[in-house]
């Protein structure tokens, strides 16, 4: 097969693909893929990231209901809802080689049907130990599978501009988190907790579909040479970890994660304690998943107008806003107030969270970005995990959850900060390179 460059010169994201690669990549057939095979293999990775991560989003509606159920503290029902959704990304880094020896397709099927099982085990716990067990780590494991598979299914199929349909995969989140958490609060309202687990469990397995048609779409994907493959088909890239900026990037996107979710994994419980129903508190969670679909759509759209932009710096100014959103919250005693004041802040974290893959992809290239991304993966799932636990914990001994959205609102300030200094490094590293490129040219 004759070797083909992934970017050719008339192609609109040719500039930033050749600089940010730096790679000969070969294609089988890319080009030959219909519109159609792409656009379905974009949403059944889409549905992968919808069901993956409203389950635990949705697992904040569950966490309301167990805590009445068993009498239980915060803290400790908090388990369950921190495992899985940390679990779920941060199981990525293991799982990176599996996927490109497997496949997407294969990964996600499997995936699917091991944490499918451990939801609907979790329907006849008689405690939180059980179900802390089957959902938070036994389902969190598997899920890891499912959901860094959708992102290098993506990668592949679009690798010409894959940051603007990393950006749109994203959107999978946000309606995740819109569907979800109504689904949970239905199926315990007629189910009971019990029922709801058995039929989320069945939800789940509209993934295995899905993969199968991922599966049978992978002699599209672009591929790295061979001898490129070998050397990054590792667990991890040794040059990622030695970059001080990758690790600036890292932090901010796990600080992110701790902090940013605080009203989708708390308001329900927040609402309770104001006097509020819990149906409120879980119509306010799907509000926080319209404006998070709103986000994202958003963000896609600043990718695909500022070509030139590095994605990154847009979260200079998106982390300040959420973080002056977080403080206006947790000072609403009024339902509508809230709930409009949510919808906002779902757009702006929304958009905030989108750009997390471009921005790796755009630091790392199409060859390293299967270890690039389950670093990520893995500083989301750690934030996800202690997120939870720690908003439980401050609600215990605090006996309210305003110290975690002042935190959450501190937080926001130095990640904008820390991300001006990182667009300013990045801007002279380029410079640097651009002219050890015009010297070794010269010579």
């Amino acid at each position: 097969m004759e070797k083909l460059y992934c970017f050719t010169k008339e192609q609109r994201y040719s500039q930033e693909s050749r600089r940010l690669l730096g790679t000969e990549v070969k294609i089988d057939r890319a080009y030959k893929a219909t519109n159609g095979r792409k656009f379905a293999v974009l949403l059944a990775c889409i549905m992968q990231l919808v069901v993956c991560s409203g389950i635990g989003y949705g697992l904040s509606v569950m966490y309301a209901e167990l805590v009445i159920v068993f009498d239980a503290k915060r803290a400790d029902a908090a388990w369950i809802q921190s495992l899985y959704s940390g679990l779920s990304c941060a199981t990525g880094i293991i799982y990176a080689r599996l996927i490109e020896r497997l496949g997407a397709g294969v990964s996600i099927v499997l995936g699917t049907l091991l944490s499918g099982l451990g939801l609907f085990v979790s329907a006849f716990a008689d405690g939180l130990i059980p179900i802390i067990l089957c959902t938070g780590i036994f389902a969190g494991f598997a899920t890891g599978i499912s959901y860094l598979a959708a992102y290098i299914a993506t990668g592949k199929m679009f690798p010409q501009n894959a940051s603007f349909y990393l950006i749109s995969l994203t959107l999978g989140n946000s309606l995740g988190q819109f569907i979800v958490p109504l689904l949970f609060e239905t199926f315990i309202a007629k189910y009971s907790w019990k029922g709801a687990f058995i039929l989320i469990a069945g939800v789940s397995l509209n993934c295995v579909p899905c993969g199968i048609l991922i599966h049978y779409s992978k002699r599209f994907f672009a591929n790295v040479d061979e001898e490129q493959r070998k050397r990054t088909n590792a667990f991890c890239d040794k040059t990622l970890l030695t970059d001080i900026l990758i690790w600036m990037m890292l932090l901010n996107f796990f600080l992110n994660s701790v902090t940013g979710n605080v009203e989708a994994w708390f308001i329900v419980d927040h609402m309770i304690s104001r006097g509020f129903a819990r149906e409120s508190g879980s119509i306010t969670v799907s509000a926080l998943g319209i404006g998070n679909c709103f986000g994202r759509i958003i963000g896609a759209l600043l990718r695909f107008r500022f070509v030139n932009f590095p994605t990154v710096n847009h979260w200079i100014y998106l982390c300040s806003i959420s973080a002056v959103l977080h403080a206006v919250i947790i000072n609403l005693f009024d339902y509508w107030p809230i709930l409009i004041t949510c919808f906002l802040f779902g757009i702006v974290f929304g958009t905030t969270v989108a750009q997390t893959p471009a921005i790796m992809f755009e630091a790392t290239g199409l060859e390293k970005y299967p270890q690039g991304m389950a670093l990520v993966n893995l500083m989301l799932g750690l934030g996800n995990m202690v997120g939870p636990l720690l908003g439980g914990y401050i609600k215990d001994v605090f006996g309210s959850y305003e110290v975690s959205f002042y935190l959450s609102s501190g937080v926001g300030v130095y990640i904008s900060l820390s991300t001006l200094i990182i667009a300013i490094c990045i801007r002279r590293r380029k410079k640097s390179d651009t002219r050890r490129s015009i010297l070794v040219e010269e010579e």
